[in-house]
């Protein structure tokens, strides 16, 4: 697997937590990490993604967006 394709599934896995984080009525962050364990459906290598709040995981968003933009069309440099 190609360092694009890892970053199209962390920010496919990053999405898909941050809408299961606006949509839980229950934003208390006790409840949420007491099932951590409990959470079949999530991938094991981006568990880490239950961790962050909201706002943690739009900024972690925005990062792997641009880090997959800048991996497929190239860095642009300031000084170029």
């Amino acid at each position: 697997m190609d360092d694009a394709e890892l970053l199209r599934r962390e920010l496919r896995a990053a999405r898909e937590e941050l809408v299961r984080k606006r949509t839980d009525p229950a934003d208390d962050p006790v409840a949420s990490a007491s099932q951590l364990p409990l959470m079949p459906e999530r991938d094991d290598e981006f568990l880490r993604l239950a961790l962050m709040s909201i706002d943690d995981l739009e900024t972690h968003i925005d990062r792997l967006e641009r880090d997959l933009d800048d991996l497929e069309h190239g860095i642009e440099r300031p000084d170029d």
